[in-house]
């Protein structure tokens, strides 16, 4: 089986994934997927949590004596191990192989990166001379907008969808995937100098990659500060401004825009505030405010570039 690169590991799978740079050979796999044509029983399954994936369709969360279940509508059950690094995913008898790809890059590896102590957070990064940054959002707020926009401005890509983040000793964002999601009239605006990835241009929201080496970081990179984006009206006087938050402000913050949040119950997500408390003690939380409009991008960039110059550290 083909080992491809992601989190700053290694996932092996017997289900492709073109979207995917090849992981090192000398990069043992830090996860395992196989996949199923059969039912693969699970014993005393207890629902954790559900979540609508999009309109019409769900996930469910099971907890059972042998891990966690994700049980997509559309795309089948995935068993994962207790420890996170074991996937099997249940094939339906036509499987949507496009949809299972994003599922499993997804809400799967979340939940795998939550197993092993990996805070996984709704959001996109960039890597800034040597520090990340992060910015999380719900959906429509500029998010991968915002990432490529400093993308083109001379930032490297760290992250998108999944912002993970290791928290134990410095925290650091893992590498997730080398591509970013955009709508196309975003991409034509804030990644001209990016490509659609093969096979993805039918979408509503493009997967985009640039065409220049060196745009994605590949290594861990320190975590500097958290934003959460706050757009604003454009005719508004004011420009691009940083409000810092406090601890509990800004743990809730990044409670509120974990990956799977909401599929894992009312104990989990106490566990999940003290971890994230625990970051937003260490690490600035910031409410950023920006005008939506494109054409005061340049203020924004600016701004980030001014306030994480190459001279900042860890």
């Amino acid at each position: 089986m083909p080992d491809y690169q992601i989190f700053g590991g290694s996932l092996r799978s017997d289900l492709s994934f073109p979207e995917l740079a090849p992981a090192p050979s000398a990069l043992p796999p830090r996860w395992m997927l196989t996949t199923s044509d059969r039912a693969l029983p699970v014993a005393d399954p207890v629902i954790v949590g559900r979540e609508e994936v999009e309109p019409g369709v769900q996930v469910t969360l099971f907890r059972h004596s042998n891990g966690m279940r994700l049980a997509f509508d559309d795309t089948g059950n995935f068993d994962i191990s207790t420890d996170g690094a074991r996937i099997e995913w249940e094939r339906p008898a036509e499987p949507d192989f496009a949809s299972a790809r994003k599922d499993v890059l997804g809400r799967v590896l979340a939940v795998c990166l939550h197993q092993q102590g990996v805070l996984a957070l709704h959001g996109s990064a960039v890597e800034l001379a040597g520090v990340a940054v992060a910015f999380l959002a719900p959906k429509f707020h500029g998010k991968s907008t915002t990432a490529a926009a400093m993308v083109d401005a001379g930032a490297l890509l760290l992250a998108d969808d999944i912002v993970a983040i290791s928290t134990g000793g410095i925290p650091v964002v893992l590498p997730s995937v080398p591509f970013i999601q955009l709508w196309k009239d975003s991409a034509a605006r804030v990644a001209p100098a990016s490509v659609a990835v093969a096979g993805d241009e039918g979408g509503a929201k493009l997967q985009r990659q640039w065409a220049e080496s060196g745009r994605n970081a590949d290594a861990p990179v320190p975590l500097a500060a958290v934003y959460l984006l706050a757009p604003v009206l454009p005719d508004g006087p004011s420009g691009v401004r940083r409000i810092r938050l406090s601890t509990v402000e800004g743990a809730l913050a990044m409670l509120g825009q974990a990956k799977v949040g909401n599929l894992l119950g009312v104990e989990r997500r106490a566990e999940l505030l003290q971890v994230t408390g625990e970051l937003a003690d260490r690490i600035p939380v910031y409410r950023l405010e920006i005008p939506r409009d494109f054409e005061r991008l340049p203020e924004l960039t600016a701004a980030l570039w001014g306030w994480h110059p190459a001279s900042d550290g860890p």
